[in-house]
């Protein structure tokens, strides 16, 4: 009965059957009816037989029979040997390096499989199995899969995964497909970095997806936003920001960009509308004008800051005014830089209207709200304080009130007045004339009660309404009271004279005798006498005496007469300290206080296109007084004292003054000293005097004179407005002295002198001043520039050298160095690396040298890298070593470039463009190919030259097995010997996966192989011998390196059969 018996590829197939028979039968094996394999291992005992095939292959598989036979018969039994395969795969060497195709392209992936029992084959890409669609088809046999790919697009990059499995395992292999198509659109979105109305700046980033060949330019158009047509911008920039000109302010622009590879141009990246103007808008409008300080040519107008600037700085404010119903004017030339502006020229009598533009560097923003419409006149305020009042009279029911009108009527005329009364102890005022105004500067208070003190004041009324109270200086009590004498009134001296017989009366002031007129009146009733002066005035105040005279005697009496009136003329108004923006006003007392004490001087000022007067204080009681002033604006000023009667006349100054700072003489110069001399010439340096007198305008005198001379000779025309001068003409050796002045509107000031100076050359030790601050850094094939100021006296010599060594430079045609009477060039075309180091320069002259030093590194592309090397070689791998460049190229190494090529084709190949490391391990070597490798270091400076490597073969690290030990002859017949043998002591470092047995008669010199195949076994029996023939054997080792050398030849063995009988009985067990 059959069996089925399954071994893997690779193992041993052990075959046995117990044998009874007598004689012992014959035994014979064979596969498939034929002569098993000579690798078959047969050995037969006493007991049985036992076959086995060790390392066995696909073909080993088959039906096995054993036969056994003596005289009593014979008797076969069978058994099934599969033999099950692992499966393999079999694939294009481009396969494996990867496969590109374009988009569109149908690609066809074929693999060759093999394996037994047939294995099933399965394909996988992103982790996903894939199954026949309308794209892909998968074509199987039991020899071969296809995976056809149809219309390939870039999504179809990647790896697929080809799975092949049966019963004896599994085989996995990857095929690399890259499927090139035009780019992706670039990644949005496209950035507008800045905006004008003449031109935008945009960038964008990469595209994602890059077709799979690098991006060679890209394509950038623009549109107006209303049209269809494209226009080109720019079709050959590799870089991913691009400005973009000659745009039309306003219009509305849309950009789009579109990505090119070698394969073609991608879909376009289209940016959002956007309008050619400034990236900023224009200011909000400002707040609503204010007008103010109005006058009949004149007003100020300010505004508020617009709530939003833009976004950028307000540059300044535009103003327009307009009569009513009128257009509008704009009023200034300039932007105003302030929110608000004196506008000027306006005419009096007519109504205008003010706007305000605020301006940034977009444009004008819209108008503010008009202002509310303004008159050009003269400016009215409220009146100010009515002046001097004070108490005429006074009874126990009423109280006379008198005043003068106020000094300012606020530019409308006086309406009127009020009066108001405070009784003492309460704190409010009550108005006495509720009903109407008081037309008069005078006034009677009823109803008062007897006994009470009471408080007044008296404020102006004009059409704008009421002006500031003033307060009488003192309380009233009412009550009746007697009132002195005043100017106007009339003067009474009463008196009575006695004497007999009567006596001569005689009037007299102030030694003058008085006689009767119009405003003297002279009464004599004896004994009553009495003297008139009517209307008096301020000069009839004095001393009055009255003289009686008769026979017997004489007798007088006097009175002292004082008439109160205004004080006279303040004396002596003096204006001094001006400055801009204030002055000190000073005058003298009246000669003549009216007969009573000053009270107070009121002190007022105006400009001279003004008609009324400003108080500057009204209650002063020094002579002496500041007053604020306004830059730049004239002022007059006037003064008069007040007394309880009222306030005199006012003195006025007859020019205005200028409200500005004062001018006075300069300073002295500073620092005034020899800067440089010569044979015949000197050179004075001096500087600005700290003070300069109040006036910016300064000028200079420079005098000299002769060490033995008493006179000063000036040695220039007019003034120097500079700090420095050559005085030449000098007489060498001469002693000379020298002395500036500083000069300005006010005067001159005092001079300064030098010391006495011996007019001769000077030496001067050189001194270099290198323009050059750090290190000069320049790239290679750029010129090298140094410059060093130079001074000294004599005229140094210049000497350049570089590590010591001026040969050199001065030799090359590259070098050239100038050198004039301050300044030493040095100029070096067309730099190399070798050009850096440090560049000495030498100043020498009698006084001594000076030494300067210039670094310069010159960048450049990285030297070759050193050391390169490849280890760690296989089949399909290997590392290159390698060792910085000696010379970076002065910045530092980037990264390094890795080529490779065959040598068979010399077609260079980039592995890796970005190696970062001074190693790389490199894959996808095909076994067998040699291979060259070459590294490149780059920088930013670009890439150095190549170091290459001498060729190498991809192959493994493991050699041949060694040489067996002889193989011995185990069993002999006449047609057959089995040989066996022991593997070598050195198998290469590989695993053995065969044997070749070779054969020769002991006569002959050619070994002949016994199998057309390695033999995976120690043991093989030689069959189709000569009878009688004598045979020696040899052996070779094989691993995946190659074939071992053959070991010694075994011992010479003929062919014979040996001599023995069979019994007549057999039986036969098998067993698997």
């Amino acid at each position: 009965m059959a069996r089925e018996q399954h071994v893997k590829a690779g193992d041993t197939l052990r075959l046995s059957a117990v044998i009874k028979g007598v004689p012992f039968p014959k035994v014979t094996w064979k596969k498939e009816d034929h002569e098993v394999s000579p690798k078959a291992d047969i050995e037969v005992t006493g007991v049985g037989s036992k076959l086995e095939i060790r390392n066995t292959v696909h073909e080993d598989g088959g039906m096995y029979s054993l036969t056994v036979e003596n005289p009593a018969g014979s008797k076969t039994v069978s058994v099934k040997v599969v033999v099950l395969v692992p499966p393999s795969v079999d694939l294009d060497v481009k396969l494996i390096e990867g496969l590109v195709v374009k988009a569109g392209t149908t690609v066809r992936l074929p693999a060759i499989m093999r394996g037994v029992p047939v294995p099933t084959a399965k394909w996988v890409t992103d982790d996903t199995e894939i199954k026949p669609d309308g794209k892909y088809k998968i074509e199987t046999d039991n020899y071969s899969t296809v995976l056809t790919i149809k219309d390939c697009v870039r999504k179809d990059t990647g790896e697929y995964l080809l799975t092949v499995s049966n019963a004896a395992g599994s085989k996995t292999v990857a095929l690399h497909l890259t499927v090139l198509d035009v780019p992706g659109p670039p990644t949005g979105p496209i950035n507008i970095l800045e905006v004008t109305p003449e031109y935008m700046v945009i960038s964008w980033r990469p595209p994602k997806d890059d077709g799979g060949s690098p991006i060679i330019n890209y394509i950038v158009e623009k549109r107006q936003s209303k049209k269809e047509t494209w226009g080109v911008v720019s079709s050959g920039t590799s870089h991913t920001k691009i400005k973009v000109p000659r745009l039309q302010k306003g219009c509305e622009y849309i950009f789009r960009v579109r990505a090119e590879n070698k394969i073609g141009i991608g879909a376009p990246l289209d940016s959002e509308p956007t309008v050619a103007k400034y990236m900023f808008d224009p200011p909000s409008p400002p707040g609503k004008p204010m007008v103010y300080d109005i006058t009949e040519n004149a007003a100020t107008v300010s505004w508020t800051l617009p709530k939003s600037d833009g976004g950028t700085p307000i540059t300044g404010y535009i103003l327009e005014r307009r009569e009513a119903s009128g257009k509008w004017v704009r009023v200034n030339k300039t932007p105003i830089l302030d929110m608000k502006y004196r506008v000027t020229g306006l005419f009096e009598g007519n109504t205008y209207e003010f706007r305000v533009f605020a301006e940034n560097m977009v444009g004008l923003s819209k108008p503010s709200p008009s202002s509310d419409p303004i008159k050009a006149s003269r400016p009215i305020t409220p009146p100010g304080p009515p002046i001097n009042p004070k108490l005429k009279d006074k009874t126990k029911e009423s109280a006379d009130l008198v005043w003068t009108k106020p000094l300012k009527d606020g530019g409308s005329p006086i309406l009127g007045y009020i009066v108001e009364c405070q009784k003492s102890g309460t704190t409010q005022w009550n108005r006495i004339n509720k009903d109407e105004l008081i037309r008069q500067c005078a006034f009677r208070v009823p109803g008062l009660i007897e006994g009470n003190e009471y408080k007044f004041r008296i404020k102006a009324v004009n059409i704008v309404g009421e002006g500031e109270p003033r307060e009488l200086p003192e309380t009233v009590l009412a009550k009746d009271i007697l009132s002195p004498p005043e100017i106007s009134q009339t003067i009474r001296i009463t008196g009575k004279v006695k004497g007999r017989p009567d006596p001569e009366i005689t009037w007299s002031k102030d030694g003058k005798v008085l006689v009767q007129e119009k405003h003297v009146e002279i009464l004599h009733d004896l004994p009553n006498v009495e003297l008139q002066v009517k209307e008096a005035k301020r000069s009839d105040h004095g001393k009055y005496i009255i003289a009686a005279k008769n026979s017997c005697g004489q007798a007088q009496a006097f009175a002292i007469v004082n008439v109160l009136d205004r004080p006279g003329p303040c004396q002596n108004l003096k204006i001094s300290y001006v400055t801009k923006d204030s002055c000190m006003i000073s005058w003298e007392s009246p000669v003549d206080n009216g007969g009573s004490e000053i009270t107070n001087y009121i002190v007022e000022y105006r400009q001279p296109n003004q008609r009324g007067w400003s108080i500057v204080s009204s209650d002063i009681t020094k002579r002496l007084v500041k007053a604020n002033l306004v830059e730049n604006r004239e002022y007059f000023f006037r003064v008069c004292a007040e007394n309880k009667i009222g306030p005199g006349p006012c003195i006025e100054t007859k020019t205005p003054i200028l409200a500005i700072n004062p001018i006075d003489k300069p300073g002295e110069p500073e620092n005034l000293h020899i800067a440089e001399k010569g044979k015949t010439f000197v050179y004075l340096k001096w500087r600005r005097p700290d003070y300069d007198g109040g006036s910016p305008n300064l000028s200079y005198h420079v005098e000299r004179k002769l060490k033995d001379s008493d006179e000063w000779e000036r040695v220039h025309k007019g003034s120097i407005k500079e700090t420095h001068y050559m005085v030449d003409k000098c007489v060498e050796n001469k002693i000379y002295q020298f002395r500036v002045q500083t000069k300005n509107e006010a005067g001159e000031s005092n001079w300064v002198k030098t010391a006495e100076v011996v007019v001769k050359e000077d030496l001067q030790k050189p001194v270099l001043d290198l323009k050059l601050s750090g290190v000069l850094t320049v790239k290679a094939g750029d010129t090298i520039r140094i410059e060093a100021g130079v001074r000294g006296k004599p005229q140094p010599e210049i000497v350049w050298a570089k590590d010591k060594d001026a040969t050199d430079l001065t030799r090359s045609p590259r070098v050239s160095i100038e050198n004039t009477s301050d300044m030493s060039k040095f100029v070096l075309t067309k730099s190399r690396r070798t050009d850096g180091g440090k560049y000495v320069i030498t100043a020498t002259n009698a006084a001594g040298s000076f030494v300067a030093y210039a670094t310069v590194i010159v960048l450049d592309k990285p030297g070759p890298v050193r050391n390169l090397k490849v280890t760690d070689i296989s089949s399909d791998r290997c590392t290159v070593t390698w060792d910085p460049p000696e010379d970076d190229g002065g910045c530092e190494i980037q990264n390094y470039i890795l080529e490779k090529c065959e040598s068979k084709r010399m077609v260079w190949s980039t592995f890796s463009s970005s190696v970062l490391t001074n190693y790389a391990k490199v894959t996808r070597l095909i076994e067998g190919n040699e291979y060259i490798f070459r590294v490149r270091a780059e920088n930013k400076m670009g890439t150095g030259p190549p170091t290459e490597t001498h060729p190498i073969i991809a192959k493994t690290k493991y050699d041949r097995p060694g040489r067996p030990d002889p193989p011995d002859v185990t069993r002999v017949s006449k047609e057959e010997m089995t040989v066996v043998w022991n593997p070598p002591e050195y198998d290469g470092g590989k695993s053995i996966t065969g044997y070749i047995l070779e054969k020769k008669e002991k006569r002959s010199l050619r070994w002949v192989p016994v199998t057309k195949t390695p033999i995976p076994e120690r043991r093989k029996k030689v069959t189709n011998l000569f009878p009688g023939h004598e045979y020696q054997f040899r052996v070779s080792a094989e691993n995946e390196v190659g074939l071992g050398e053959p070991s010694l030849p075994s011992r010479p063995v003929i062919a014979k059969d040996p001599i023995g009988k069979i019994p007549l009985y057999f039986s036969v067990l098998f067993q698997c």
